[in-house]
């Protein structure tokens, strides 16, 4: 199995194990999908709510791997699809269309 293959089949079991265990019940629960903007985002709140002093610093998103490995995300489109799928059933909101977006 290649690098990419073990960390798809992990992603998946990852998310998968969040939906069916119980720890998508915690009080604060929430998907952070990546993207500048919406990290940025997700570490402002953070400091907000933990009323820290400190500035965001920026993220920097690179199309690296987009250029490199234009089949990683054909080969990602079945397994994120079956996990948008159960986390429906189960009632879960998932952040298909942005994890879509592929950076």
């Amino acid at each position: 199995m290649d690098y990419f293959d073990a960390y798809l089949r992990y992603w998946e079991q990852y998310h998968l194990y969040v939906a069916t265990t119980g720890l998508s019940a915690t009080r604060d629960f929430r998907v952070a999908v990546y993207g500048k903007r919406r990290l940025e985002a997700l570490a402002a709140s953070f400091h907000r709510r933990y009323e820290s002093a400190a500035e965001v610093s920026e993220f920097r998103v690179s199309e690296e791997n987009r250029r490199r490995h234009p089949d990683w995300i054909r080969r990602s489109e079945p397994v994120i699809r079956r996990v948008s799928e159960l986390w429906q059933r189960v009632g879960l909101p998932f952040a298909l269309d942005e994890i879509n977006e592929c950076w």
